[in-house]
C-alpha cells in the first residue's frame, strides 16, 4: 500500500475522521458477524461523544471500562477523545478487590462495563460507584442503547494536543498498579515512529489485522489505531482463543496481528492438534515478553509466508522503543535474539542503576530511554512519575545491553536479579538454557531466600505431558551450559505458570508460594 494512504493526525479523533473521508464505503472493523464501515465509524463516534456529553462528562473525566474486546469500545475511545474525556480500560481478569482497588484510583465520572464483570464488585466493601451503565443489555442502563439515541453530530469541543486519550493501568508485577496517562500527542509521536520505521505495513490492499489483545493493554489500543492509521480492516475477537485464530488462518485475506509469545505457543499448539496450517498469517508483530528462540523458530517454520517484527517498550512509552526487523530474525544472526534497534526520534542508553552513570557498549545495566512518546506522568502520583521520569529519561526498570551496532538486548527486570554471595544473577538466562529442554514446556526462575548466601537460585518449571523429569534431571542440563554460582538449589514442578493478560509470569506470585 502506498505512503499516500497512510495517515497519522495530531489528535486521534481526527483519525478516523480523516480515514472516513478518504475511504467512507471501506470496512474498518469486523465484530462477530458485524460489519462497520469508516463511515460508520466516525457516525457511532460522534454519538458516543453526544452521549458522553448528555451525561454530563467534561474534558478530563475519567470514564472506566470493565469489558472485553467489544466494538463499542471504539465507539468509546473516538467518541471521548473528540470531547477531551478520557477512557480508562480496566483488566477484567482481575479479582473484584483488585479492579475496586483500580476505580477508586481513577476516580472516574462514568463506568461502563460486561454486567458479569460488575455484578461481583457489589460484593466489595470498598466500592462505591459513579454512574453506571452495561453493555450488550436491554434495559435502561444499556450504554449502547444509549448511544443509538443520539444524532450523530460533531461535538464543539476542539481537543489538544495534551489532552489525555487514554490511562491505562501498569500491569502491578512489582506491586500497586499505577494509571498510566497517554495524550494526543504521544500517539502522534509514537505513530511518526512507527510509520518511518516501517513496522505494520500491510504488503497487500486486502491484509487485514486480526485482533485479539485486551483493550486495557497499551498494544490493544494501539493495534487498533494502527489499523485506522494504515485503511486496515480490523478483525476484533472478544477474546484470545487460539483454535478460533487457527481457524481465521484457514481462508480469507491474508492476516497480520500483534501476539505476545504466550499467545503464540499456544496459537502453534492449537494448529498441531487440530492438524492445521498457518500459511495465512502475512506478518507476525510480538512483544511484551521474551521470545524463547525455540519458540521462535518453530513460530517462523509453521508461519513460513509471514514477516516477523518484535516491539519493546512500556506502557509508559506509549508502546515504544525498539524494533527488530523481519531481515534481522535470519538464523544465525546474532542480534535476532536482541531487541532490535530504537525507533526513529527514540533514545537508548544503558545506566548504572545505582550511580546513574552511562555504561559502556556490552556492559548491563538498566535501561533507560528518552523520546516525544514517553507518558505525561503517573495519575496522582507525582513521586513515582518523578521515579521514572529524570531529566526526560524514563527508566525502565529492564536490565539489558546495547552491542557494537546499537542492537538493544533486554536481560532481565532489574528487580527479577537474583543476589546470590554478591553474585549477580539473571534469571532469563537461566530461562533461556532451560527453553531449550526437550522435556520442559515452560519455566520460571526466581531468587529463594537463603541464610547463607542470601539468595539462591530456584528453578519453577512446566514439565511437557508424558515427560519423566526430575530436579537433578534440571540440575544436570544446566552444569555445562552455566557457572556453577548459578546452578539451582531448589526445582519445583507445577502445572501452569501464573502469568498476566501480557503473557508476563507473575513471579510475585511465585515467591508467594510456599518455600521449599
Amino acid at each position: 500500500m502506498p505512503r499516500p494512504d497512510l495517515i497519522n493526525t495530531p489528535l486521534v479523533a481526527d483519525m478516523l475522521r480523516a480515514r472516513a473521508e478518504r475511504h467512507p464505503d471501506h470496512v474498518a472493523l469486523e465484530f462477530e458477524g458485524k460489519r462497520f464501515s469508516y463511515d460508520d465509524m466516525n457516525a457511532r463516534a460522534n454519538r458516543a461523544a453526544q452521549a458522553f456529553l448528555s451525561l454530563g462528562l467534561k474534558p478530563g473525566d475519567r470514564v472506566a471500562w470493565l469489558a472485553r474486546n467489544v466494538a463499542t469500545f471504539w465507539d468509546a475511545l473516538f467518541g471521548a477523545a473528540r470531547i477531551g474525556v478520557v477512557i480508562t480500560p480496566i483488566n477484567w481478569r482481575l479479582a473484584p478487590p483488585e479492579v475496586v482497588q483500580i476505580m477508586n484510583d481513577a476516580a472516574p465520572a462514568l463506568f461502563v462495563g460486561e454486567a458479569a464483570f460488575i455484578e461481583p464488585l457489589k460484593a466489595v466493601d470498598a466500592y462505591a460507584p459513579p454512574r453506571t451503565f452495561t453493555l450488550e443489555t436491554m434495559d435502561e442502563a444499556c450504554f449502547d442503547c444509549l448511544i443509538d439515541r443520539q444524532d450523530a453530530v460533531e461535538p464543539d469541543y476542539q481537543p489538544r494536543e495534551d489532552d489525555v486519550v487514554v490511562q491505562l493501568y501498569t500491569s502491578g508485577t512489582t506491586g500497586l498498579p499505577k494509571g498510566v496517562v497517554l495524550t494526543n500527542r504521544t500517539y502522534y509521536e509514537v505513530g511518526e515512529a512507527g510509520l518511518e520505521a516501517g513496522v505494520v505495513m500491510p504488503q497487500t490492499d486486502d491484509e487485514t489485522i486480526v485482533h485479539a489483545i485486551p483493550h486495557f493493554h497499551v498494544a490493544g489500543v494501539n493495534f487498533g489505531l494502527m489499523g485506522v492509521q494504515r485503511g486496515m480492516t480490523v478483525i476484533q475477537h472478544r477474546q484470545f482463543d487460539p483454535a478460533a485464530i487457527v481457524e481465521a488462518a484457514q481462508a480469507g485475506p491474508p492476516l497480520n496481528s500483534f501476539l505476545v509469545p504466550a499467545m503464540i505457543m499456544m496459537i502453534l499448539e492449537a494448529a498441531k492438534a487440530l492438524g492445521k496450517p498457518l500459511i495465512n498469517f502475512a506478518a507476525i508483530h510480538y512483544g511484551a515478553a521474551p521470545m524463547p528462540e525455540p519458540l521462535l523458530n518453530a513460530a517462523m517454520a509453521a508461519m513460513p509466508n509471514a514477516k516477523f517484527t518484535q516491539f519493546y517498550g512500556a506502557t509508559e512509552t506509549t508502546g515504544g522503543v525498539t524494533t527488530l526487523q523481519h531481515r534481522d530474525h535470519a538464523d544465525g544472526l546474532k542480534q535476532r535474539v536482541s531487541a532490535g534497534l530504537p525507533l526513529p526520534g527514540c533514545e537508548v542508553k544503558i545506566c548504572d542503576p545505582a550511580s546513574g552513570d552511562e555504561l559502556a557498549e556490552g556492559e548491563t545495566g538498566e535501561i533507560v530511554t528518552r523520546s516525544k512518546f514517553i507518558m505525561k506522568g503517573y495519575w496522582n502520583r507525582p513521586d513515582a512519575t518523578a521515579a521514572a521520569i529524570r531529566d526526560g529519561w524514563y527508566w525502565t526498570g529492564d536490565a539489558g545491553y546495547r552491542d557494537e551496532n546499537g542492537y538493544v538486548y533486554v536481560v532481565d527486570r532489574i528487580k527479577d536479579m537474583i543476589i546470590s554471595g554478591g553474585e549477580n544473577i539473571y534469571p532469563a538466562e537461566l530461562e533461556n538454557v532451560l527453553a531449550t529442554h526437550p522435556d520442559i514446556a515452560d519455566v520460571a526462575v526466581i531468587g529463594a531466600p537463603d541464610e547463607k548466601w542470601g539468595e539462591v537460585v530456584k528453578v519453577v518449571a512446566v514439565r511437557r505431558i508424558g515427560v519423566d523429569l526430575d530436579e537433578e534431571g534440571v540440575i544436570e542440563y544446566l552444569r555445562d551450559r552455566i557457572a556453577s554460582f548459578k546452578l539451582p538449589k531448589y526445582v519445583e514442578f507445577i502445572d501452569m505458570l501464573p502469568r498476566n493478560p501480557s503473557g508476563k509470569i507473575l513471579k510475585t506470585a511465585l515467591r508467594k508460594r510456599r518455600a521449599p
